[in-house]
């Protein structure tokens, strides 16, 4: 019988190097909505200027992790788990911040 031509590589691949940056900006985002959100309600919803800084720099920082996972995808045989914790974390975060700008106009 001959051999199907299944082969196992247990040769492990590396992370893309544009993954690491994602996560960890993802990561900062998440830091700096939680130090909003505290902030928040620590002086019950009549925030200061600071307590906005720190969401709009959340917001940043989510969409640069979104970029930074993008363009871990354009790099070739790498593994891209690290890009994607950090796109989803990212993608949650913005949608979060919409939804509370939108509930705040209304």
């Amino acid at each position: 019988m001959k051999d199907k031509g299944f082969k196992i590589s247990y040769v492990k691949k590396p992370f893309a190097d544009k993954s690491r940056y994602s996560l960890g900006t993802s990561l900062l985002a998440l830091i700096f909505a939680g130090v909003s959100l505290g902030l928040s309600v620590a002086h019950e919803g009549q925030g200061e200027l600071n307590i906005a800084a720190w969401g709009v720099s959340s917001m940043i920082f989510a969409v640069a992790a979104l970029g930074y996972g993008a363009l871990s995808f354009v790099e070739q045989e790498k593994n891209y788990l690290l890009s994607k914790i950090g796109m989803g974390i990212s993608g949650c975060l913005l949608i979060f911040w919409a939804s509370m700008l939108i509930a705040g106009v209304r």
